[in-house]
């Protein structure tokens, strides 16, 4: 139980780098909201401009459902999140079946072990790992071959093509397949791929081959459509692909082996049929949650990195990750909790017997209760907020763990500065107290923007300090 309680905690959390971060175009705290794209530079052995992954539905449902706020920012992309609405895009999600054999059949081979005889690797930041073509066996292949050791987190690719040669449109697809084997003493939990670093959203293996870790070769084939790309990113994005990457996840420090092989770009064999598969969009009505009222920290903007949120790694090492265990699927809870969000980088989970009940609490959080954590220093996430009445409103925080300041903006305008009262001793240790206060000047739509520290935060109380804001 000690190493489950253990898991939860931010220093499970590793401090992510991918490859070595040469340029940022803009301060982070301000201009993730401009009307520019936000673009980091690095420089990694592949030498591309990747930028940052969406949130939970694709970019182009998300301009469908985007509306026009009076108070709002109007370069602000977000949407307001729809819990009701989510629960019905999770319910369609899981009715929807999964590519079957001969469902998709390749159309472009664009790495192969028979004929692969260009092509190079790259590591995100492990100095004890390597990725390279393995020695030709009896029938002449060379798969690729990534070995890794003592990482919890890293991320790795394989770039068939250089920069100066003709790249891959995918949207001219509808699928990309490949090959692969996860072998050794501590694979890693979850596999995730994508197209570059940061965009789109990584996606789970484990969604399309729960047993792809089990030392045999898997053919894994995901449909395009199931990519969530970057608000916040570019066309080219899509359109100039010369390679794809992995991002492997062990809670205990990686020593595996992945083989990869076969690369393929695919077409449906019955596009009617899979056409029919796609959930139907949601319509989001909601103007965001009101104040004064409860904020759930869980319930940020869809817009994904560098619009609705900024985390420092694109995975949520909770949902995405650490919930996705059995022992943390607990019986009080169900795929709601344990799946929260996990496509997104925000990192969620919600309070469980073993964690957050099996000791005395300063305050006694709900149970089930969603809240961010494993969090760093630097991370922030958007709410677009319906302020019924303008006026000033004390904020009182369900938190666990350090006595650290937490920031507020409204409409990209600094408002509040609070202090957390009590170190609670433990990030599963929760307390609720009041932290500071805020004023909003007006009513209606507003952009709340939460800047935090290393703590769980569960939920903030926005309650009336003047008859002019009491309902």
């Amino acid at each position: 139980m000690t190493e489950t309680y253990i898991q939860e905690n931010y220093e499970a959390k590793p401090t992510v780098v991918i490859g070595r971060l040469a340029e940022i175009n803009f301060p982070i705290t301000k201009s993730l909201r401009s009307t520019q794209p936000f673009r980091t530079t690095h420089l990694l052995k592949n030498m591309k401009t990747a930028t940052f992954p969406t949130g939970i539905i694709c970019i182009a449902t998300l301009f469908q459902c985007i509306h026009s706020y009076a108070a709002v920012p109007p370069d602000y992309r977000g949407v307001p999140f729809d819990d009701a609405a989510y629960r019905e895009e999770q319910k369609a999600l899981a009715e929807k079946k999964k590519p079957l054999p001969g469902d998709f059949v390749p159309a472009q081979i664009v790495w192969d072990s028979k004929t692969a005889v260009v092509g190079s690797g790259w590591i995100g930041q492990g100095t004890a790992s390597s990725i390279a073509l393995t020695e030709k066996d009896a029938e002449g292949k060379r798969f690729i071959c990534y070995r890794s050791k003592n990482y919890k987190y890293e991320s790795f690719g394989w770039n068939w093509a250089k920069p100066e040669d003709p790249a891959v449109d995918l949207t001219k697809f509808d699928a990309v397949s490949f090959a692969i084997k996860a072998s050794g003493r501590r694979v890693a939990e979850e596999l995730f791929f994508t197209v570059t670093e940061l965009n789109p959203c990584p996606i789970s293996l484990r969604d399309y081959d729960p047993k792809f870790d089990d030392g045999a070769w898997h053919t894994i084939t995901i449909p395009l459509a199931d990519f969530k790309w970057a608000l916040a990113g570019k066309v080219t994005d899509r359109t100039e692909v010369r390679g794809f990457t992995f991002m492997a996840y062990t809670w205990r420090g990686s020593d595996d082996e992945v083989d990869l092989d076969h690369f393929a770009l695919c077409r449906s064999a019955n596009p009617q049929a899979t056409a029919a598969q796609l959930p139907a969009p949601v319509v989001r009505a909601t103007t965001g949650q009101a104040i004064p009222g409860r904020l759930e920290c869980a319930f940020y903007d869809l817009g994904g990195e560098g619009v609705a949120y900024h985390d420092t790694d694109p995975i949520n090492v909770l949902s995405g990750v650490l919930n996705q265990q059995k022992n943390h699927q607990r019986p009080a809870a169900n795929p709601y909790y344990w799946n929260f969000r996990k496509d997104e980088g925000v990192d969620i989970s919600y309070t469980k017997d073993f964690a957050d009940f099996n000791h005395p609490n300063l305050f006694d959080p709900p149970v089930n209760q969603l809240y961010i954590g494993a969090a760093n220093d630097g991370e922030w996430c958007n709410y677009t907020v319906d302020v019924k009445k303008p006026g000033k409103y004390k904020i009182i925080a369900l938190y666990g763990f350090g006595a650290n300041v937490i920031k507020f903006s409204i409409n990209n305008v600094p408002a509040s500065v609070c202090k957390l009262p009590v170190d609670t001793g433990s990030f599963h240790k929760w307390n609720k107290a009041e932290v500071g206060s805020i004023e909003f000047k007006e009513a209606g739509p507003q952009l709340l923007t939460f800047f935090y520290s290393r703590n769980n935060y569960a939920y903030f109380d926005f309650e009336p300090m003047d008859e002019q804001s009491k309902p």
